[in-house]
């Protein structure tokens, strides 16, 4: 299964993304999505490709417009992946295979972390989301109007569009519970990814460090790539 993951950063993130990148299975396609005007202050690591694209953005992607141009480019990217994997900068999958094998093998085409009851589990958290071939070309359908309760924020309109509006598609939901955050910082092996939000840039070194050390003592997936 050809798989893409798409990451959209900027300059102050890069390290964190440099980070969760290495952690993507090496066959995965790597993009990330940056402005021009950033463009020529990022150096993305190898197997990395810079996909240049002007939109507005606004503040951790909740802009008035920012979910329509995402899903414009989901739409497009959509056409060569049979997965399609967006991943924040600041998120570092150690399962990676619990977004996509649901794709993969039991034909669903969105795959989401489900948030709390009380914040509705229809809606998913941003972090991380997959969607199939066939999800990605529905986006040609995307409203140009969105509710005004999600106040712009691109993973709550994305996801209601999927979970409400094509009904007919089929969805996983993975358990939020399941992700290391820093509300919440007791980190468990059993542990599908971690949200590394809202932290410095070593303060996510050393939170990942020690939370490998706990997957290595469990007898967990090594991750030689990303020992420096």
């Amino acid at each position: 299964m050809k798989t893409t993951a798409i990451t959209f950063t900027y300059p102050f993130d890069v390290p964190k993304a440099r980070v969760a990148s290495a952690f993507l299975p090496k066959e995965w396609r790597k993009i990330w999505c940056v402005e021009s005007r950033h463009a020529a202050q990022i150096q993305p690591p190898d197997g990395v490709e810079l996909l240049v694209r002007d939109f507005p953005r606004g503040v951790s992607l909740n802009a008035p417009t920012t979910a329509n141009a995402l899903a414009e480019i989901f739409r497009e990217l959509g056409e060569t992946c049979d997965a399609l994997v967006k991943i924040d900068s600041d998120t570092v999958l150690f399962r990676p295979e619990a977004w996509t094998a649901p794709i993969e093998f039991s034909s669903v085409d969105f795959v989401y972390l489900r948030r709390h009851e009380f914040e509705s589990r229809l809606l998913a958290n941003g972090c991380c989301y997959a969607m199939s071939r066939r999800a990605t070309q529905r986006l040609a359908e995307f409203p140009q109007t969105h509710d005004a309760r999600f106040k712009s924020s691109e993973d709550l309109i994305i996801s209601s569009f999927f979970t409400t509006q094509q009904r007919d598609l089929m969805l996983c939901q993975l358990d939020k519970r399941k992700v290391y955050w820093k509300s919440a910082p007791d980190f468990e092996t059993d542990f599908l990814a971690a949200h590394y939000g809202y932290i410095s840039n070593a303060e996510m070194r050393e939170k990942l460090g020690r939370h490998l050390t706990i997957l290595k003592n469990a007898n967990r997936k090594k991750f030689p790539q990303c020992q420096n």
